[in-house]
């Protein structure tokens, strides 16, 4: 599945909703929910950012993250765990560092972190501790849609399928106007904006560069439970898509 949209406008430009609609006329893109694993993390630190804490701030305790859940002791696996104790925000994020992340989310605390991603479009997302590490569901395109609030600086865009519908007079029947809501403040989002491009730059994103990726673009990488699928979303000032 694939999605890209227009930021500013929220005009869906490209959608591959499976690799043969032969077979199987089910649209991925705007109907399969799926755990978006690491990819949800920047909507946890920009939870953090909004609360006062910064790119440099430091997140302590990454070799002893354990976490008492209803279920028992909680503690997420982390494939790519730094050998450091603690990291800033931008390095962790960075190198998606899961300690980091469940860390993040006890200290800002789930509810900010699922009024966030609600206001974005990605709902229903349950508060429990491995929502950091993107365990609730979300389909391409709310994610897509969601990611566009960093290249915005802030601002939630609806995506639109259509934008017109001209009769065979040339009259215009039905028009969807541009949806825009603030929901981020203008310096989180570039902070965000600035992390993110450190993740495409030298962090868990660096094969699109490898590649030939070039210009100004930012992203997040995500896994899901046992490499069962993998996703990433990359955006430019000008571009946002998930695949």
């Amino acid at each position: 599945a694939l999605v890209a949209i227009e930021p500013h406008t929220g005009k869906i430009v490209a959608m591959v909703g499976g690799s043969d609609y032969a077979p199987s006329a089910f649209n991925r893109a705007l109907r399969s929910r799926r755990q978006p694993g690491s990819a949800f993390k920047p909507f946890v630190y920009a939870a953090a950012l909004e609360r006062g804490l910064s790119p440099v701030s430091m997140v302590s305790g990454l070799k002893q993250v354990a976490i008492q859940a209803p279920e028992g002791v909680w503690i997420p696996r982390d494939e790519r765990a730094s050998e450091h104790d603690e990291l800033t925000l931008r390095a962790a994020l960075l190198e998606s560092n899961n300690a980091a992340a469940v860390l993040l989310q006890q200290q800002v605390g789930a509810r900010p972190v699922v009024r966030l991603a609600n206001d974005l479009g990605v709902r229903d997302q349950p508060e429990v501790p491995s929502l950091a590490l993107g365990s609730g569901l979300v389909t391409p395109l709310d994610l897509t849609a969601a990611f566009a609030v960093f290249p915005t600086l802030g601002y939630r865009v609806r995506a639109r399928g259509l934008v017109s519908v001209v009769n065979a007079s040339g009259d215009v029947v039905h028009q969807t106007f541009l949806e825009r809501d603030q929901v981020l403040p203008e310096d989180v989002a570039f902070q965000m904006v600035s992390m993110l491009q450190d993740v495409v730059d030298r962090g868990t994103g660096a094969g699109a560069r490898r590649s030939g990726v070039r210009g100004s673009v930012a992203g997040k990488t995500g896994t899901a439970n046992d490499y069962h699928h993998s996703l990433f979303v990359g955006f430019s000032s000008s571009l946002v898509a998930c695949v």
